[in-house]
């Protein structure tokens, strides 16, 4: 039997912060959840990896995951605040946008 703890908000904008990371979606419900917002299936998508990145060859996968990048815009944007954040390139700089944005929402309402 698995017990859930529900994530704080500080724990929930971590998580959007990244950019980078692939969450569980059952990780991915629970920060939805912290921030009191939809999860539509449509953020999860299948990975598979045959290459790690320094050269060295591994197989994972196939899994289930969502983006972290991709729960920060789905956030941003459920919470109206998505056309506050600036543009950047990198994923980990946007990704870190969005959670200023949403951090600076929760904290007017």
């Amino acid at each position: 039997m698995t017990t859930e703890t529900a994530l704080s908000r500080e724990e929930a904008l971590e998580a959007i912060s990244d950019g980078h990371a692939i969450w569980s979606v059952e990780y991915a419900k629970q920060v939805c959840q912290a921030f009191g917002v939809s999860f539509p299936q449509s953020l999860v998508e299948v990975f598979e990896s045959d290459r790690h990145h320094l050269g060295v060859t591994m197989y994972h996968g196939p899994a289930e995951g969502v983006w972290s990048l991709t729960l920060a815009l789905h956030v941003a944007t459920c919470l109206g605040v998505k056309d506050k954040a600036r543009g950047f390139l990198g994923r980990g700089s946007q990704a870190r946008e969005y959670a200023r944005v949403v951090k600076a929402a929760l904290e007017e309402a």
